[in-house]
């Protein structure tokens, strides 16, 4: 490659990062500044959202219904679940076999 073609090279691909940056630069200002209406909902929903969170904040629970008599006095009806075999026992093996592996433990 020649100088004259090395230096033409060069300052082509300085043109072109130049311009590529200030064209990213232009999109950005851009986007940042025309949305000003975006700017003002995003603002009002951070107040409301502001306003939510000190409302919950003065909220206070009242646990002394977890230490009425009435409520320790509550009874579970709820069923034993019985534990049945799971897959085969080897899951490798062919399945056409009717033979069952038993577990002596």
């Amino acid at each position: 490659m020649g100088k004259t073609l090395t230096n033409l090279s060069v300052v082509l691909g300085l043109i072109t990062i130049a311009f590529g940056g200030f064209y990213l630069y232009t999109q950005y200002g851009s986007s940042t500044l025309g949305s000003s209406a975006n700017s003002q909902n995003m603002l009002n929903e951070t107040k409301v959202f502001i306003e939510r969170g000190e409302i919950l904040e003065k909220t206070t629970l009242d646990i002394g219904f977890f230490e009425d008599e009435r409520f320790r006095s509550l009874q579970s009806y709820t069923t034993p679940i019985n534990e049945y075999p799971i897959g085969r026992p080897d899951p490798f093996s062919d399945t056409n076999s009717n033979s069952v592996v038993e577990d002596n433990s």
